[in-house]
């Protein structure tokens, strides 16, 4: 039991990820490749595979992989995975029996954001707290709710698509067939559009707050959109859910002063006094380790 180890992969749009995890959570190796595009299943399989046997060359002879997980952008159902919006080739794919039979170990599969929650739960900003609610902003903007201490997927799976709450009913349109969800406001790929919108000729988020630092006020604009739109959206979480704490994480979240004050701000002007004064707003603590802790709990405690 002690020398348990899980393989645990978090799919993103832009990075594939992998970790060896102990059952205190401590990784003893890491993997890393880009996320296959236009490969479909079989060139996802193989990357896994790949940096599946990267990491197990770093493991002890008396440590034993007992179980796979993974998070990944998709609806969590047995059987095939849907709702893939920004990784649409894997749509319809039986993740978990493909892995299982690749593998030989159980497979337990999250939403990636909800891996996130689960990681930040166990072992990072939400340790010991009972209701949280993270919100990963990335390549898309993803969500993971905790309610007493448990993960909540609803009965298709579906629960936690914070990125798909609308703030603007005729806005950008979405990959997800709508229109003006707080993905197309928050994202990376978001600020990146609403920078060139505003007239900046830059291609990262990064490349967009570097210039806000420096004082530049199209850049600063689009940091101030997206702090308000993210405060729209998480006064009606706190309204709706009254959780003790929603942590901000992913890529995005680096921009965290250009955007914090106008969220804030926000936040308090669209919920009830107590749901905002209670809530706390901070900043995931495990960085890109979340997802991939997240998705190896969700083994261990399934064992």
């Amino acid at each position: 039991m002690a020398n348990d180890i899980v393989l645990a992969v978090d799919l993103g749009g832009t990075n594939l990820r992998m970790a060896a995890v102990d059952r205190d959570g401590k990784v003893l190796s890491r993997a890393r490749t880009e996320t296959p595009k236009g490969r479909g299943s079989a060139g996802l399989l193989d990357a896994i595979a790949n940096l599946a046997e990267e990491c197990s060359a770093a493991l002890q002879a008396d440590q034993k992989v007992v179980g796979f997980g993974a998070g990944i952008p998709a609806n969590i159902v047995n059987g095939p995975v849907r709702g893939l919006p920004n990784y649409s080739e894997i749509e319809g794919m039986d993740l978990k029996a493909e892995l299982e039979a690749k593998f030989g170990v159980p497979v337990a599969l999250e939403n990636d954001a909800t891996a996130a929650a689960i990681g930040e739960n166990w072992l990072g900003a939400s340790k010991d707290v009972r209701d949280s609610i993270m919100i990963t902003l990335g390549t898309g903007v993803g969500g993971g709710i905790i309610i007493n201490n448990e993960p909540l997927r609803g009965i298709d799976g579906t629960a936690g698509k914070i990125g798909h709450i609308n703030v603007e009913p005729d806005g950008h349109p979405c990959k997800c067939g709508s229109r003006g969800c707080i993905e197309e406001y928050a994202s990376a790929t978001a600020i990146v559009r609403m920078a060139r919108e505003s007239g900046l000729d830059l291609s990262t988020a990064l490349e967009v707050y570097e210039a806000a630092q420096l004082g530049d006020e199209r850049a600063s604009g689009v940091f101030q959109k997206v702090g308000r739109y993210l405060g729209i959206t998480l006064g009606s979480l706190a309204n709706a859910l009254n959780p003790e704490m929603i942590i901000i994480g992913g890529g995005a979240a680096a921009a965290w002063d250009a955007f914090i004050g106008p969220l804030t701000t926000e936040l308090h002007y669209r919920a009830f006094n107590e749901p905002a004064d209670r809530v706390q707003i901070v900043r995931g603590t495990l960085g890109d380790d979340a997802g991939i802790l997240g998705a190896a709990r969700s083994v261990f405690l399934g064992q």
